[in-house]
């Protein structure tokens, strides 16, 4: 699985949508653990990271990357998520 491939790796990242919620979550793991988070939104963007972990109701995400349900087209390149992140 995947999963199991990227438990061998130091950062991943991820872009997932939440139907739910209407947000597009962008998501930095290092050694399996979120240090960078983005969420876009018909508002706006919020940036979180470990220093600044909390902006009004959104908090970064504090689970294992392998509690999250994710596909293989969720993963997507460190470029591609430096890329959003720096569009602030």
């Amino acid at each position: 699985m995947v999963y199991q491939y990227l438990n061998n790796m130091k950062e991943v990242f991820v872009k997932k949508y939440w139907n739910e919620d209407g947000v597009l979550f962008y998501l930095h793991f290092h050694n399996n653990e979120a240090v960078r988070q983005l969420e876009v939104t018909s508002k706006g963007k919020v940036f979180l990271t470990l220093e600044d972990p909390q902006r009004g109701e959104s908090i970064l995400y504090d689970q294992s990357l392998d509690d999250l349900d994710l596909e293989e087209s969720d993963f997507i390149t460190k470029e591609e998520f430096d890329r959003i992140w720096n569009e602030k």
